[in-house]
């Protein structure tokens, strides 16, 4: 049987037609993949470095000192703890905290990645620290896009605070530095985290502060702001207090505490 003229034109074109129908649209080629970390599961050492974790883009993120210690490096692991850590992808602690040294043995002997990060709240270091974690995780995308919003809302904190403290002479527990340094109060003295004794807190009296910073986690500083007569604020680096999660959640309640510390 013989073919007409279009027959055979449409014999040739059907193939061409069903690999056209096969190809990928065209905004899709070519096209990086977000990453995905629902699969990869972080175990953090603490409230801290699991908001960094979480800015850096991971997801599914163990943490292990409760939230409700009010100094979590005082935790004590538990068996629980030390065998998630070890089925973990990733164990992210600071070298400051006392049981750092166990997970750093558990991850050595399950073969587990860890890393290790110092957490200060001053937005460059937090954003160090972000990006760190990324680079293991293949999140880069995701902490900065992370980045792109939380400098302007840190810069928004920090003039707010600023404008209520026209005299920005404090004493500052030295937990707290970093953070107090960053929103530009001048330190005159730095006491702490040890309880302070007579002549410590005699000593920073006599610098004259408008404004004593304390830390939430090991408070001492209140009997230098009575002394003085300064202002008293007491501030939070480990998420957990009132509710607070993320590192934005941090933020904001430490310039709430230090606006109000001002009126």
């Amino acid at each position: 049987m013989v073919l007409s003229s279009r027959a055979r034109i449409l014999r040739r074109l059907i193939p061409l037609f069903l690999a056209l129908v096969m190809l990928p649209p065209l905004g899709a080629r070519g096209k990086k993949e977000t990453p995905n970390t629902a699969g990869k599961r972080v175990v953090a050492s603490t409230s801290w470095v699991a908001a960094v974790a979480r800015a850096s883009g991971a997801e599914d993120v163990r943490v292990l000192a409760p939230l409700s210690f009010r100094h979590p490096p005082e935790y004590e692991l538990k068996p629980s703890d030390l065998a998630a850590a070890a089925e973990a992808d990733l164990i992210i602690y600071a070298a400051w905290e006392p049981f750092a040294s166990r997970l750093a043995d558990t991850a050595g002997s399950a073969g587990t990645a860890q890393l290790v990060i110092n957490p200060t709240n001053s937005p460059e270091a937090l954003l160090a620290d972000a990006r760190k974690i990324a680079a293991v995780l293949g999140t880069e995308e995701r902490c900065e896009a992370w980045w792109r919003t939380f400098e302007p809302f840190a810069e928004g904190i920090r003039a707010e605070v600023d404008a209520a403290y026209p005299v920005k002479r404090a004493v500052v527990q030295r937990m707290q530095s970093p953070f107090a340094r960053w929103l530009g109060f001048e330190p005159a003295g730095e006491y702490g985290p040890a309880e302070p004794s007579p002549a410590v807190i005699l000593e920073m009296v006599r610098l004259g502060p408008a404004l004593v910073i304390d830390n939430y986690h090991g408070p001492s500083g209140r009997p230098i702001a009575e002394a003085s007569g300064a202002a008293y604020a007491e501030l939070i680096n480990f998420p957990g207090k009132d509710g607070t999660l993320s590192l934005e959640d941090v933020f904001r309640y430490n310039a709430r505490i230090l606006l109000e510390a001002a009126r």
